[in-house]
């Protein structure tokens, strides 16, 4: 067995980096996913109350979501950084410029689906939990959309 060279710093921050955006995705992008079809489960009325133990997973999404936006963010930069000053120019800038796009789409639609579970969850009147499904499966198709221009960019 020949043995592997060892690694840089450099190359262990580099894979750290990437190891923790990967991971951030995959929390985001699964718990939308598992949000969104335990809601659907829930009922296949508009305007019904949630289940109580719905609300907690949702609530435990939206924390986890928001971290998992941070880390996305802090570590996209990282590997952005790591291509500077020779950032690929053509389809793969055109590609990052529509994956930035939709990251903000996704983020201020992230923004109002929080805001309506808050109000969903503060509210004991018949609210359009409709509306939350939706905005739960909303986010996975936009979270989805985002993780396959992430693997454009990065595989072509």
């Amino acid at each position: 067995m020949v043995p592997l060279p060892p690694l840089s710093p450099l190359a262990v921050t580099t894979l750290g980096v990437r190891w923790l955006h990967v991971l951030a995705a995959t929390v985001a992008v699964g718990g939308s996913v598992l949000t969104w079809v335990r809601l659907r489960l829930e009922s296949t009325g508009g305007n019904v109350p949630i289940d109580e133990s719905a609300l907690v997973l949702a609530r435990g999404y939206e924390w986890l979501f928001w971290a998992a936006v941070g880390a996305l963010v802090m570590t996209g930069v990282g590997n952005l950084g790591a291509f500077a000053p020779t950032l690929p120019g053509g389809r793969w800038r055109t590609t990052l410029d529509v994956k930035l796009g939709l990251l903000t789409l996704v983020l201020v639609g992230s923004a109002v689906r929080t805001r309506l579970l808050a109000r969903v969850a503060g509210s004991s009147a018949e609210v359009p939990t409709g509306l939350l499904r939706r905005a739960y499966g909303a986010t996975a198709l936009g979270l989805v959309a985002l993780l396959t221009l992430a693997v454009v960019l990065a595989h072509g």
